[in-house]
């Protein structure tokens, strides 16, 4: 049976309540404070073994951790290969406005003590086949592709925050690539999503994309076929954290054999619920919770769905 890999950061997260978000040299007071895990490995992670999957975490784990391995524990997800290290745990101070919208700093922590004998150890209890599931909150990461890639793994990759450099990311190695329309533009250059998903058709032609447009929905793209859905119109209380449901809900659809729309219709779901709650891990729904959003409106997302070869 094919395993499920999540290498990946985990971080404390502090979320504050503010009128807006913060400008230059700009003092507000913050309504309300609370801390939740996250870490986009962690919330991916979660995401995955929510939406079905039997998940594998490695990373590296830093002080006063115990909320987020108490936090793995609860969502049974396998913690065999945490390392824990003498270095302070990763954290994000996290704004979160009036609209839903936030603005992230985040602190790598414990998440930038990853070796290679890690990288190694980790790698040699998966085979071919595989699947890596990986963002950009690691250090070592080209290695860890170049690796994974070299040993026949499936890599899943959300390269978020964007790395300085963008040829830094070995993309070509990936075979399946998650990334927001930010993150689009940074690598390819342009603005528009078709244009964005045009440079990957040329570019990188064998990695399958899945670009998520916020509340323009999403767009997969394998091969010569691009498939688009709408996202849920639902109210929006807090955006952190859909991102990585959406990542991990399809990622648990694919393992289970579900085809294209299916991935999609689940994920877009599955984020439609996140965003109406608040917190990153904290957000993320039950795969029964995903199903009846999903059944609430599948009618509306197969009546906008678009389908095209080109």
């Amino acid at each position: 049976m094919q395993k499920c890999l999540v290498f990946g950061s985990l971080n404390l997260d502090y979320f504050y309540s503010v009128d807006h978000i913060l400008n230059p040299k700009e003092t507000q007071s913050a309504r309300q404070m609370q801390c939740f895990c996250g870490g986009k490995g962690l919330n991916q992670a979660v995401a995955l073994s929510q939406g079905g999957a039997s998940v594998y975490f490695a990373g590296c784990l830093g002080q006063a951790s115990s909320l987020l391995t108490d936090t793995l524990a609860h969502y049974h997800i396998h913690t065999d290969l945490l390392r824990l290290v003498d270095q302070p745990a990763g954290h994000a101070i996290i704004q979160v406005d009036d609209s839903g919208q936030n603005a992230i700093l985040v602190y790598p922590g414990s998440n930038f003590s990853i070796t290679s004998a890690q990288i190694d150890e980790t790698l040699a209890h998966f085979q071919a086949g595989d699947l890596l599931v990986i963002q950009n909150e690691i250090n070592r990461l080209d290695e860890l592709i170049h690796k994974a890639h070299a040993q026949g793994l499936t890599i899943a990759l959300n390269p978020s925050p964007t790395p300085a450099v963008p040829e830094w990311l070995p993309l070509n190695e990936v075979d399946l690539l998650f990334i927001n329309e930010v993150e689009g533009a940074f690598f390819s250059g342009q603005s528009e999503p078709e244009a964005i998903l045009n440079y990957f058709a040329e570019t990188f032609p064998d990695v399958q994309i899945i670009l998520t447009l916020g509340e323009q929905g999403s767009c997969l793209q394998a091969g010569r076929k691009r498939l688009t859905l709408p996202c849920c119109p639902v109210e929006v209380v807090d955006t952190v954290g859909a991102g990585d449901t959406f990542t991990g809900f399809f990622l648990a659809a694919k393992l289970a054999g579900h085809q294209d729309l299916d991935c999609l219709a689940i994920a877009t779901a599955a984020s439609g619920c996140a965003v109406m709650r608040k917190g990153a891990s904290a957000s993320i729904p039950t795969l029964s919770e995903a199903q009846g959003m999903l059944n609430r409106y599948r009618d509306y997302l197969w009546s906008k769905k678009t389908e095209v070869a080109f």
